[in-house]
């Protein structure tokens, strides 16, 4: 999500819908035929008998996910502020609705799909985070990306340079779009169980606070984010089912993952609202730090020059 909303500043709620083309796309790819034809009796011959390795199916969640972003996106990045995200959010329960009840691509009447088998372990699920995060650090570097952030920044003077927004915000909702799609993909390894439901308001309030709490301004905001929120969310669970301490078994009402990380959230946004990094990256720990760093205005440090009077240098 960070490679569309932290470079445009377009706040987007439909990016699950491009996690759930993955999603679809994977398990549909991954399923054995024999369960898919028990499960899904009604689903289109060509889907009912493909079956292709799990790195493959990987590939072909993305393009599917960057297809389907690229498609909505000729539509969607004309809109402007809350009118673009309200319309994201809209194509979000499009592709719910359409994943629920066309039986050609799916069960029937949004019953869930089974029997995804897990082909991924710990190592490869690692090794796919981090090229997507990869790619989105170089997508990041282009130029533009570079200009799509100048338009950010300030709508109006963008245009006025030369730069086009609306194509700028389809080539970063394309991208975003693909790399969601390998994230449903392996969500669906993980899950193995997906359903069109699942796709809903939870999840979407989910990975918006990972934004919104990392900082949805840059690329270490958005891993920061996820983190916390991923262990927040390991925590909660297992002290919902009930933590023993001592002779004492202290356990949470079901539901209050949701009501603390919304607590967190409001936290975030009223104490620090650019997030926990501030909207700055990471910077590689070993890179020599430059000896004049620029500043502002008269603040500025100056190098030392040679043509200074004596004087200058006396107070050193």
């Amino acid at each position: 999500m960070w490679t569309f909303i932290g470079n445009s500043g377009v706040l987007s709620f439909g990016h699950l819908a491009f996690v759930a083309a993955g999603a679809w796309t994977m398990s549909l790819l991954t399923i054995s035929p024999l369960v898919k034809s028990s499960i899904m009796p009604d689903l289109a011959p060509f889907l009912a008998d493909a079956s292709v390795a799990p790195f493959v199916a990987l590939i072909i969640a993305g393009v599917v996910g960057g297809l389907t972003a690229l498609i909505s996106g000729f539509a969607l990045m004309r809109l402007h502020g809350l009118e673009a995200g309200i319309a994201t959010f809209a194509l979000l329960m499009l592709v719910v609705q359409v994943l629920t009840y066309w039986s050609a691509i799916g069960p029937k009447s949004g019953q869930s799909m089974t029997g995804v088998p897990r082909s991924f372990d710990l190592q490869s699920t690692m090794l796919v985070a981090l090229i997507v995060i990869v790619i989105a650090w170089g997508y990041g570097q282009s130029r533009s990306a570079r200009m799509l952030r100048a338009s950010r920044e300030n709508a109006q003077a963008a245009p006025a340079s030369g730069i086009n927004t609306t194509r700028h915000r389809i080539i970063a909702f394309a991208v975003s779009g693909a790399l969601a799609g390998v994230g449903g993909a392996i969500w669906a390894q993980t899950n193995r169980v997906v359903q069109a439901s699942q796709f809903g308001l939870d999840f979407t309030f989910t990975t918006i606070a990972m934004l919104i709490i990392g900082g949805m301004l840059s690329l270490w905001g958005a891993i920061v984010g996820t983190l916390v929120i991923a262990t927040l969310n390991h925590m909660l669970g297992v002290v919902e089912k009930g933590v023993q301490i001592g002779g004492v078994i202290v356990s949470l009402p079901s539901g209050s993952r949701l009501v603390v990380v919304a607590v967190l959230m409001v936290l975030i946004i009223i104490l620090r609202p650019s997030g926990i990094t501030g909207g700055r990256e990471a910077r590689w720990p070993f890179r020599p730090r430059d000896p004049f760093p620029a500043a502002v205005g008269r603040n500025r440090v100056q190098p030392p020059s040679e043509n200074k009077p004596a004087a200058a240098g006396a107070a050193v």
